[in-house]
């Protein structure tokens, strides 16, 4: 796992640049991937591997987008978008699935679900979209 050159209290806590990214996949160099371009954009990101070191990194720092996977080694990831938005009031989750259907949980689901392969650069654009938004 690759870390930000800046501290999660650098992290700017409004929208867009600087806006702090956890990238959750088990997929190393696909969460690499992701990380290198949100912070080439500006971002403060954390990568985590499985849904419990996201929580983890959670309660350490208020995260505004998490972008997570929906198959996780310890769970789904629509389950871990639940958990998150009850831990962070006001944070977006997007989840990227290879699944044609997924159904809606409910209020504390994902704010947009992606489908796979996904193009770094078009995860880019629909965070700072919904970002704009918070």
């Amino acid at each position: 796992m690759m870390q930000g050159a800046r501290k999660a209290g650098d992290a700017a806590q409004g929208p867009g640049p600087g806006m702090s990214v956890l990238i959750v996949d088990d997929d190393s160099f696909l969460a690499d991937t992701f990380q290198l371009i949100f912070e080439d954009a500006g971002f403060y990101v954390e990568t985590a591997s499985t849904g419990g070191q996201a929580l983890s990194k959670a309660e350490a720092t208020p995260f505004k987008l998490v972008i997570t996977d929906l198959k996780l080694p310890d769970i789904e990831g629509d389950e871990l978008s639940r958990l998150l938005k009850e831990m962070l009031p006001g944070v977006s989750v997007i989840l990227l699935t290879g699944m044609s259907t997924l159904q809606n949980r409910g209020e504390k689901a994902p704010d947009k679900i992606l489908m796979k392969p996904i193009d770094p650069l078009e995860l880019l654009r629909v965070s700072n979209s919904l970002s704009s938004h918070m």
